[in-house]
């Protein structure tokens, strides 16, 4: 009976841990720490494989290696410390037991809630300031997230898996929801991932859309096929309107695609080994050095990393970081094409593309994200076997 009960507390404390993610980091990682100690307090030996975490486990020595002859040890540790997720999700998850469907199916069903209510929070918190403050740039960007102290492109990475998710349960009819409300909440998050404005994930939505687009195309078209691709029609055409007006209106202050170019450039530039990079913690020593003999004082002021995770990477671990994280990346896609998986090829492949403009595994809100989703997946993936996947396209 008490270990029937630890095991009810490390679910009930798991399914907490999706659910805060969207809402605040600050809570998120204190109800990190309890899963883990619940996880270890229940923890079976026998079921803690190392092919569950292999290449995590790679990514991480990389990592601890590179502090070791990093001057700036100190930042080294706390860039350890934002990817503590990487260690502790992988003990959470074997204890959860995520291997079936029901068990991954409730972990997004309260990762969903919880964005949903963080989608409520902002907008609320961005109307009640419209209306004391005026304005309607506080329904947009930096202004629109402010409130959850979160970065509006984690929001939009959210809001992008959730949409996803949406479109493969209603295009394969894999829930017991009707269909109207996940119809609804799919527009809801979609009219909140327009507002965060990025746009990697306008590119991202637009990638998996003409994946549904195409599935239709060649398909047999029931009734299910005929309704989401109407849904994706809709929000894609909503996708071009939007992105021509915001192109009409761009002026130089809001286009920082120059910034991303220079950023790339400089990141590069300043490698001074491709093999082992500068170490886990002088990143931003090295990168302030280069902007200040290249006059880009502005760049050194803000401290701006490369804005890009393969080169943010290459610069800090060489090489070896490089490989270790497309492996990372990489990984759970490939799972995915073997079991015939598409909800884990919509989810992981839009990380390659969030890769190639910001450094996603740079902030605690992306890590604890992706690792929750790398786990969650290569864990089912790997019971899976020769069983058949839920999502398995036929």
């Amino acid at each position: 009976m008490m270990l029937y009960n630890k095991k009810r507390y490390l679910k009930a404390a798991t399914l907490l841990l999706a659910f805060s993610i969207p809402i605040s980091s600050f809570l998120n990682a204190r109800i990190l720490v309890v899963c883990l100690v619940l996880a270890l307090l229940n923890l079976n030996i026998s079921r803690l494989k190392l092919s569950l975490f292999s290449d995590i486990l790679v990514y991480l020595i990389v990592l601890i290696c590179g502090v070791f002859y990093s001057a700036e040890w100190q930042t080294g540790l706390r860039v350890l410390e934002t990817n503590f997720s990487f260690v502790a999700i992988p003990l959470i998850i074997v204890g959860f037991n995520s291997t079936t469907d029901n068990g991954l199916n409730e972990l997004i069903y309260s990762f969903v809630a919880g964005l949903f209510v963080a989608c409520v929070i902002v907008l609320v918190h961005a109307t009640v300031n419209y209306f004391l403050l005026g304005g309607v740039s506080n329904f947009f960007f930096y202004q629109l997230t402010d409130v959850l102290n979160s970065h509006p492109t984690y929001l939009a990475y959210y809001l992008i898996f959730a949409i996803t998710y949406g479109l493969c349960i209603l295009y394969y009819n894999l829930t017991t929801f009707k269909h109207g409300i996940i119809i609804s909440l799919i527009f809801f998050f979609f009219i909140v991932l327009m507002l965060t404005g990025g746009r990697t994930a306008f590119i991202s939505a637009s990638f998996v859309f003409a994946f549904f687009i195409l599935k239709f195309l060649v398909d047999y078209k029931n009734s299910f096929a005929k309704r989401t691709f109407v849904v994706v029609i809709l929000m894609l055409l909503c996708l071009f309107i939007v992105n021509g007006i915001e192109q009409e209106g761009r002026n130089v202050i809001l286009d920082d695609s120059w910034e991303r170019y220079v950023l790339w450039e400089s990141a590069l530039q300043a490698v001074p080994d491709i093999v082992f990079g500068v170490g886990t913690g002088d990143y931003r020593e090295t990168m302030n050095a280069y902007y200040i003999t290249h006059n880009l004082t502005f760049f050194a002021k803000e401290s701006y990393n490369s804005h890009n995770q393969f080169i943010q990477i290459l610069l800090t671990n060489g090489i070896f970081g490089l490989v270790a994280v497309l492996i990372l990346i990489c990984r759970p896609i490939f799972l995915a094409v073997k079991h015939h998986h598409v909800l884990g090829v919509l989810v992981f492949f839009p990380f390659l593309l969030y890769g190639m403009t910001e450094v996603f595994l740079g902030r605690y809100q992306g890590v604890v994200f992706f690792a929750l989703l790398h786990q969650v997946f290569v864990s089912y993936y790997l019971s899976l076997k020769s069983e058949i996947s839920a999502l398995k396209d036929p």
